[in-house]
C-alpha cells in the first residue's frame, strides 16, 4: 500500500479527465484535497500531490499534538499540522496584524481581534488572495470556561487571536479540507494539491538546439558545477546546526511586529519577541515558527517540509533560536 500511496505523489495532473481520474484512485488510499474540477489554461502549470500523515496514537484525554477530540466526539487538526497542508500547498501568509486591542483599568488583555492575508497561486496562474480574522474575547472565556482555562488562555491571548485567524485563513484557502474527521478517516495520510511548473513542456517549445543547451546546464547543475538555472535568487544566510532546517533560501516580506520605542535595535527587538514564546504552550510556539516559515515562501534545500515533528525533535533553545534568526532575516539582519 505504501509504494501505491507514493505512486500517486509521482503524478502529475494537467486536465479534467485525468484529475476526475486521479481522484477516484486517491480516495481509496487518501484523503485528497483536490479540487473536483479547475481551469487548466496554462499547459505549463500542472498539479503535484505532497503527502501529510497524522498520528493517530491518542493520550488519556483523547488528543496529540496533531489532533484532539471535539465537542461532537470527533477530532480536529491542531493549527501547527493545518499549517503543515498549507505549507505543502504553497499558501503563503502575506500579512498578520492585531486589528483591535482591549485592556481593562490594570492593563490586562480583555479583547484582540487578528487579521491575517494569504496568497495561493492556482492552476490557472492566477494568484488567489483573502483575508480571515480571529479573536480572543476573555469575558466570553468566563462565561464559557474553567477559571484554570480562562488564566491560561488570557496570558496568551495574542498567540490565541492570531492562531484562531490563520485557522480561518487555511480553511478559507484550501476548501477541501474538511474541518471534523474520524480515528479510522486520519489513519489515512492527506494528499495535498499544489501548483508545479511543468518545466519539460516549457522546454519543448524551444529549438531543438536551445533545448540541449538548456538540458546541458541541468546536468551540469545536479552535479554541483553549476549556478541554479531555475528559480529566483533568494537571502542567503547562515545554516544552523539543528535539525530544525537549514537557512538557504528565505524571501523576506515586511515585517507585522508593532513599532516599539526608539533607540532599541531591530535585531534586539527580534531577541525579545523570540523569547517571549519561550514559556508558551509547545504548539503555540511551533505554529508561530511554521507561520514565519510560510510567510517567506521557505523550503528547504533538501525539498523536504519544515513540520511540528522536525522542530519539535530540538531543544526550547534551539526553537527559539530558530525563530529569532526567522525574525531578523524578515528584517533584512
Amino acid at each position: 500500500m505504501t509504494t501505491q500511496i507514493m505512486t500517486l505523489t509521482q503524478e502529475r495532473i494537467g486536465d479534467n479527465n485525468a484529475l476526475q481520474t486521479f481522484i477516484d484512485r486517491a480516495k481509496q488510499l487518501t484523503i485528497p484535497l483536490f479540487p473536483e474540477t479547475v481551469q487548466f489554461t496554462d499547459p505549463a502549470l500542472k498539479f503535484g500531490a505532497a503527502l501529510v500523515s497524522v498520528n493517530t496514537q491518542l493520550d488519556s484525554y483523547g488528543n496529540n499534538r496533531d489532533i484532539y477530540k471535539n465537542e461532537s466526539g470527533g477530532y480536529c487538526l491542531h493549527l501547527s499540522k493545518i499549517n503543515e497542508i498549507g505549507q505543502q500547498a504553497g499558501l503563503q501568509i502575506i500579512d498578520s496584524r492585531i486589528l483591535e486591542r482591549k485592556v481593562d483599568d490594570q492593563g490586562r488583555v480583555t479583547y484582540i481581534s487578528h487579521q491575517v492575508k494569504w496568497r495561493l497561486k492556482s492552476i490557472d496562474g492566477s494568484i488567489k488572495e483573502g483575508v480571515a480574522t480571529g479573536k480572543y474575547d476573555y469575558y466570553n472565556d468566563v462565561a464559557t470556561k474553567k477559571p484554570g482555562q480562562v488564566n491560561s488562555r488570557r496570558k496568551h491571548a495574542e498567540a490565541l487571536a492570531e492562531s484562531n485567524a490563520l485557522t480561518r485563513a487555511y480553511n478559507k484557502a484550501i476548501a477541501k479540507l474538511p474541518q471534523s474527521f474520524t480515528l479510522q478517516e486520519l489513519s489515512k495520510p492527506f494528499l495535498v494539491p499544489y501548483v508545479l511548473e511543468d518545466r519539460d513542456a516549457l522546454i519543448s517549445q524551444l529549438p531543438a538546439e536551445d533545448q540541449m543547451a538548456i538540458k546541458k546546464e541541468l546536468v551540469r547543475k545536479r552535479l554541483g558545477i553549476a549556478e541554479t538555472i531555475y528559480g529566483a535568487p533568494g537571502n542567503k544566510v547562515e545554516e544552523i546546526p539543528a535539525t530544525v532546517v537549514p537557512d538557504d533560501e528565505v524571501h523576506s516580506v515586511s515585517s507585522t511586529q508593532p513599532e516599539q520605542e526608539s533607540g532599541m535595535s531591530k535585531a534586539e527587538r527580534n531577541k525579545i519577541t523570540a523569547n517571549e514564546y519561550r514559556d508558551s504552550p509547545q504548539e503555540i510556539r511551533t505554529s508561530k515558527i511554521l507561520q514565519l516559515v510560510m510567510e517567506k515562501g521557505y523550503r528547504d534545500s533538501g525539498g523536504n517540509a519544515v513540520t511540528a515533528k522536525r522542530l519539535e525533535a530540538n531543544s526550547v533553545d534551539a526553537q527559539i533560536a530558530f525563530l529569532e534568526k526567522l525574525l531578523n532575516i524578515e528584517a533584512g539582519l
